[in-house]
C-alpha cells in the first residue's frame, strides 16, 4: 500500500511505500507541518488516514 504525506501550503508532498515506511517518514519530520496523509489504492482512489496515524505525530506537525 503506497500513502501520500501532504504538508501544509500544498506544494510538497512525499511517498511512502507501506505502513513501515511511512512511521519511519513520520519519525524523520522536524518542521514540516502535515496536512493531511492518505491511502492511495491501485485504482487510484485515496482516503484520508490522518486521525489513524495522529498519535505518531507531535502536536507542533500537525
Amino acid at each position: 500500500m503506497e500513502y501520500k504525506i501532504e504538508y501544509v501550503g500544498g506544494k510538497c508532498c512525499n511517498y511512502a511505500n507501506g505502513r513501515k515506511d511511512l512511521l519511519e517518514w513520520l519519525k524523520l519530520l522536524k518542521d514540516e507541518t502535515i496536512s493531511d496523509i492518505r491511502k492511495l489504492y491501485k485504482s487510484g482512489v485515496s482516503d484520508s488516514v490522518m486521525e489513524k496515524y495522529r498519535k505518531y505525530l507531535r502536536k507542533e506537525k500537525i
